[in-house]
């Protein structure tokens, strides 16, 4: 049995032995990269827990695959942290007062939508995610014209037009978008 799927049955039974594990070898990364954007170690642990949370939440659900365990509960607490700190932002008014549920479950709406991103970016071509994955990372196309070695700068805008029209079609045709359409 792989360590995701591993780590996964052992949140959900509640094995204490494990998830001690989970703690051991994936908190001191989460606390670090907390205290590193303006959090502290209360932050941290409570970062921690939701991403935990989140997990158990939604693989009860539906089970999904996870390829790296750590990896994917570090980006839920990086995306919680954010939330938190984007909230922090916002509420500085003492007086406001936080539904940390309905903060939860907004949150874990919008990881599913990312996570149903992923799911359909991986399902281009490894050209096209190289393509992609540089253009949404902020690399303009004289960098990727340069960096893959294409003939022009009218190649490179067709080749990034059409990655992100496939990735648009594969995400418009599937059933969950459908949905999400109807709900807005």
């Amino acid at each position: 049995m792989k360590d995701s799927e591993r780590f996964i049955n052992a949140l959900i039974t509640g094995n204490e032995k494990i998830t001690k594990e989970i703690y051991v070898n994936v908190f001191p990364k989460i606390k670090s990269f907390i205290l590193k954007n303006r959090g502290d170690s209360q932050d941290a642990s409570d970062v921690f827990h939701d991403g935990l949370m989140y997990i158990i939440v939604t693989q009860r659900e539906k089970r999904t695959e996870i390829k790296s365990f750590e990896a994917y509960l570090f980006v839920i607490c990086k995306n919680i942290w954010k939330k938190t700190l984007k909230n922090k932002v916002i509420k500085s008014d003492p007086l406001t007062l936080v539904d940390k549920d309905e903060e939860l479950s907004t949150f874990i709406v919008e990881q599913e939508l990312f996570d149903f991103y992923i799911e359909k970016f991986d399902l281009l071509s490894g050209n096209c995610k190289e393509i992609l994955g540089s253009y949404f990372n902020g690399l303009s196309y004289e960098e990727i014209l340069t960096e893959y070695a294409y003939a022009s700068i009218n190649t490179v805008r067709q080749r990034v037009f059409k990655c992100r029209t496939k990735l648009i079609k594969l995400i418009k045709e599937d059933k969950l978008f459908q949905k999400l359409k109807k709900w807005q």
